[in-house]
């Protein structure tokens, strides 16, 4: 079993990280985890085991215990854990990544990489030398959130058209008209999907379809629907067909095939609360 607690990050990073979530066992585990599309970049930490990560048909077992994943967009992607598990996922905004480590998401779509590609390497050396000091997830955390705070201080300067197109996405949950978000930005649509593409690593019309997906997991979470019909309304569908397709396109599963799989732990990630 996997007990997962999301932690609020700290004020000086909330234009940077979304959340931080704890993964850990009591026990060795042995789980396939069918992972849930994602328009954001990770960091994660594995004090005790290094997950295996399987794109496809191709399978990685990462050497360093810190990493950073892209965006995920594609349904076939999966982590295997054996043993004791002891993680620390690090979730950036849209532009969090970006404007921290000076470095675009779309290289890293569909891929994991060690965060040593992006910090000096005395950095990087001192920040293992942290971390092993400690057994506490805890203290891990506050480590890696003081390495955060660092970087923000030669952050890039924020695009403000880019971050308006991101809230704006999110605000209306996904649901949203292209046209009016290029309307927004005010610069042209192939502008503003190279730029977003940059920022954020994915387009603006796949960030609004990943959004609107985690929208109707996090309602699935709540348990506050009476139906897969309740469901496709509350999140603005246009009807149930509607939400099976896409659904189906970004995840693999129906709905109801997602609410019963025990391939996944989607429903307990997205229940945001603290």
């Amino acid at each position: 079993m996997i007990n997962i607690k999301h932690i609020k990050p700290k004020k000086e990073l909330t234009k940077y990280v979304r959340k931080i979530t704890l993964f850990q066992s009591e026990n060795n585990l042995k789980y396939k985890q069918k992972l849930t599309p994602s328009a954001f970049t990770y960091l994660s930490y594995n004090h005790e085991i290094i997950p295996t990560s399987i794109f496809g048909t191709k399978r990685i077992k990462p050497v360093g215990r810190l990493q950073v994943a892209g965006p995920k967009i594609n349904e076939k992607i999966y982590v295997e854990y054996n043993g004791r598990l002891s993680q620390i996922l690090i979730e950036f905004t849209a532009s969090g990544f970006y404007y921290l480590f000076q470095h675009s998401p779309c290289k890293l779509t569909n891929k994991l990489t060690e965060i040593s590609n992006f910090i000096l390497p005395d950095n990087y050396k001192q920040l293992e030398k942290d971390l092993n000091k400690f057994e506490s997830v805890y203290d891990h955390t506050r480590i890696l959130e003081d390495l955060l705070v660092e970087k923000s201080f030669s952050a890039l300067p924020p695009l403000v058209y880019i971050d308006r197109a991101i809230k704006y996405i999110e605000k209306n949950f996904g649901n949203v008209c292209i046209n009016d978000v290029i309307d927004l930005a005010a610069i042209s649509k192939r502008q503003l999907d190279r730029k977003f593409l940059e920022v954020v690593g994915v387009t603006p019309k796949c960030y609004a379809k990943i959004i609107q997906l985690n929208y109707v997991i996090g309602l699935m979470a709540s348990k506050k629907y009476d139906s897969i019909q309740d469901l496709a309304q509350s999140a603005e569908f246009y009807d149930l067909s509607h939400l099976a397709h896409r659904f189906k396109e970004l995840t693999g599963f129906t709905p109801n095939e997602f609410l019963k799989s025990d391939q996944h732990i989607a429903m307990k990630y997205f229940n945001d609360k603290f």
